[in-house]
């Protein structure tokens, strides 16, 4: 991703590195229980829908616009950012659990963290073109949106007391950290 050349050509694998994300945390999670599905539809729908409406009006998180990386998209938002929704919660979820089984930080510290790599994430994905801000401005507001979704899902995950593979959910948090704050140095 660094270099340009070869940027292209990782950026059409960028569908397949979220989905073999979301295959892996739940492959080395192992819970299959149809409690863990359902809660985990619930993130992917409140990921997607969210997405969906802020695109669409501007409201939630700002004026903003998918670019064609993620892919398939409903609405003018892809589906794939529900499933991006979906293994950073569950895993900024494991990785507080893993401190804690206390309610309010485990929904608190995990949407701080989730805003935290958004914040990292952000100017990174519109030199790449997964999405742009409008006057290429990134609101405050999407932070804080950010952080609320985050507070809701969190709540909501809590709420289903999900068992998370902490060690899964520290090197996917790790990875993403490490990965967005690396290129937010070099692009």
């Amino acid at each position: 991703m660094c270099l340009e050349f070869f940027r292209p050509y990782f950026l059409l694998f960028t569908p397949f590195n979220l989905l073999l994300t979301l295959f892996v945390f739940f492959k080395v999670n192992k819970e299959y229980s149809k409690k863990f599905f359902l809660l985990s539809f619930l993130i992917f729908l409140i990921g997607y829908a969210v997405e969906a409406i802020g695109v669409a009006t501007g409201v939630l998180f700002g004026s903003y616009a998918y670019g064609s990386p993620f892919g398939f998209k409903v609405f003018e938002t892809p589906l794939l950012i529900g499933v991006n929704w979906l293994f950073l919660s569950l895993s900024t979820y494991g990785v507080v659990e893993f401190f804690t089984k206390k309610g309010i930080w485990l929904i608190l510290v995990p949407a701080f963290l989730m805003t935290a790599l958004d914040f990292l994430i952000e100017p990174v994905a519109m030199k790449l073109g997964f999405w742009g801000w409008e006057n290429d401005i990134i609101p405050l507001q999407n932070y804080g949106m950010w952080f609320l979704t985050s507070l809701v899902i969190h709540a909501i995950t809590f709420g289903f007391r999900p068992k998370i593979n902490s060690k899964i959910s520290f090197v996917i948090v790790a990875v993403q950290f490490l990965f967005f704050g690396i290129l937010c140095l070099v692009l």
